[in-house]
């Protein structure tokens, strides 16, 4: 990884991007999802999550608010299966039109910097604390979102551009992280990927995501189990950050974590190996959480909180 002293650096991706349009888009995106959009101006960026009526999540999401309109941008999760959700869930009353999904390519420039970088080319954020707006690169319109996919402790901006469309020389010469060390900042930051850990088998709570969820906000989907999960300490166990000094190649089939006496402690649900050993995430049981070491097929490994993920409903 490039010490900080040589950033700003890019990462470079395809993202899936839904549109709506129509005065009830955002009561339709309050109620389809976890966070508070109902008193959102236009401007403001807010993550958020799409979630099943058990509260399983479907999609990670960060929603760019407009008048009667909304972008969101699928951080983690498949597009076309949350289009296809939003799109069951309309009602022929509801003033929302869902146009079809795009794919857009997102160019990240993680660190203090990164905002000098784009200012030199006459590229700014609103200094209001808007979190997007539409940019022009060259002669292509793009937006220009605060934050990027790596959660707190990882400043930066983004830019959504048409794709493809080649990038200018100037954010061309900005060094581009390899995708082992983008995997290995998501894994310390903790932040869920699709299907690894956005799937049914967890809840936002489990997997760090408590700032994308509002607890206060009245009825939606899912906010029934989220609440009681809250209400009565319901979350058993959390999103960790492993690291093993052996370089495993593979998770073992059943993907298990177990303690010295062979009790299942969690399940591995992401994996990198590097010359140094192996890196990942687990989701681990509460009675584990202490645990100073682990056994993940035939090798040890150590837990520690990712840097990025918020928790609630259990200490």
């Amino acid at each position: 990884m490039p010490k900080p002293s040589a950033w700003p650096v890019r990462t470079v991706r395809s993202v899936p991007l839904l549109r709506l349009t129509g005065a009830d888009s955002l009561r339709f995106l309050h109620d389809q999802t976890t966070q508070n959009l109902n008193n959102a101006p236009p401007g403001h960026l807010r993550r958020s999550c799409a979630v099943t009526a058990t509260a399983r999540p479907m999609a990670l999401l960060d929603v760019l608010v407009d008048t009667h309109a909304a972008q969101l941008v699928v951080v983690a999760g498949d597009g076309l299966a949350l289009h296809r959700h939003f799109d069951r869930h309309l009602f022929p009353a509801d003033q929302v039109t869902l146009l079809p999904m795009t794919q857009t390519q997102q160019v990240s420039l993680l660190g203090e910097s990164a905002a000098a970088l784009l200012a030199a080319e006459g590229i700014t954020m609103d200094a209001t604390g808007a979190g997007w707006r539409s940019v022009s690169l060259g002669n292509a319109q793009a937006l220009l979102l605060r934050g990027t996919d790596f959660g707190d402790g990882v400043p930066g901006l983004r830019l959504l551009l048409p794709d493809p469309l080649s990038l200018p020389p100037w954010l061309e010469r900005c060094p581009r992280l390899t995708e082992t060390q983008v995997e290995l900042l998501r894994l310390q930051q903790g932040i869920p990927a699709w299907p690894n850990e956005i799937n049914d088998a967890f809840n936002p709570f489990e997997l760090g995501l408590a700032g994308a969820v509002a607890l206060n906000k009245g009825c939606y989907v899912g906010q029934e189990v989220l609440a009681r999960l809250v209400t009565y300490d319901g979350v058993k166990q959390q999103l960790r950050l492993w690291r093993s000094s052996t370089a495993l190649e593979a998770l073992p089939e059943d993907n298990l974590i177990q303690g010295d006496d062979g009790t299942r402690a969690g399940v591995a649900t992401s994996r990198l190996a590097l010359g140094t050993g192996s890196v990942g995430l687990a989701v681990i049981r509460r009675a584990w959480l202490g645990a100073s070491t682990l056994n993940l097929g035939h090798g040890t490994i150590s837990l520690s909180l990712p840097a990025a993920a918020q928790f609630t409903g259990l200490t």
